[in-house]
């Protein structure tokens, strides 16, 4: 552990937490439709990330804020006034982009910080980063271990997990939360361009080799640990952008299973 480059330890361990995160999460964003979700709170994120630098504090904490207001505002529009997800996604990352591009053109001298945050940096990822990681992981589980025949159910039809007693409202804003949590501690290692790929090809993948949603997430963890860790180790090898990396890692998995035969 000692021959490790404290930044390199950092990356793996962030690339193995938010494997983990992103996969187990990727199998709802799937079942949902929701591959444009991930896009819409990244944007938004920036937004966050660009008021932070302006105002001389951390940008995690308004990249935060932003992300959580912009996945609560984006199931509101869709539960109160019956919109599709996105609508409100179209409308919201593209308004939180612009005002993160105004904000940092009067933020003089900051066009590495945005470059950084736009396609990622390893050297950004500090301990206190993968403690927080870890405990959203361990929280994302636990919730969905004690819901998950719920969330199941209510991916399938949510007017029949409403009937039957599900708190479908409860568990499609807590989603919401725990997707904008995970986007945003994303974000370091891979950017607000590419973390849409790490929400979205495990479980795409996963779905082109099974129809058991058990067997799905499982499979969606290890294709998730596959395109982060691969790519990551391919980035320090070869000296790619770790974020790139893993994102073409991600796509070329995908486009490998276009040639396996759908699950019957």
């Amino acid at each position: 552990m000692t021959n490790i480059p404290p930044f390199l330890y950092h990356a793996f361990m962030a690339a193995l937490f938010l494997a983990l995160l992103l996969s187990l999460l990727s199998f709802f964003v799937v079942v949902h439709n929701w591959a444009f979700l991930g896009v819409g709170i990244s944007h938004a994120a920036f937004g966050g990330v660009a008021l932070g630098f302006l105002l001389g504090v951390s940008p995690d904490i308004p990249a935060l804020i932003f992300a959580v207001a912009a996945a609560m505002i984006i199931g509101l529009v869709k539960r109160r006034w019956g919109l599709h997800e996105d609508t409100a996604i179209g409308i919201l990352f593209s308004t939180a982009m612009g005002i993160g591009v105004i904000l940092f053109s009067f933020s003089k001298g900051y066009t590495s910080d945005a470059f950084s945050y736009l396609f990622g940096n390893i050297l950004t990822i500090t301990q206190g980063d993968l403690w927080l990681i870890g405990g959203v992981t361990l929280l994302t589980y636990l919730f969905i271990g004690l819901f998950l025949k719920g969330l199941i159910l209510m991916a399938i039809n949510e007017d029949l997990a409403y009937v039957r007693g599900i708190p479908t409202a409860f568990l499609y804003y807590s989603l919401l939360l725990l997707l904008a949590l995970a986007v945003v501690l994303a974000i370091k290692l891979v950017g607000v361009i590419l973390v849409t790929a790490l929400v979205v090809v495990p479980a795409s993948v996963a779905m082109r080799m099974s129809t058991s949603y058990r067997k799905i997430i499982l499979i969606s963890l290890v294709v998730g640990l596959a395109v982060n860790l691969v790519g990551l180790a391919v980035s320090y090898a070869l000296d790619l952008p770790p974020g790139a990396t893993m994102a073409v890692t991600a796509g070329s998995l995908f486009s490998l299973s276009l040639i396996l035969p759908r699950p019957s």
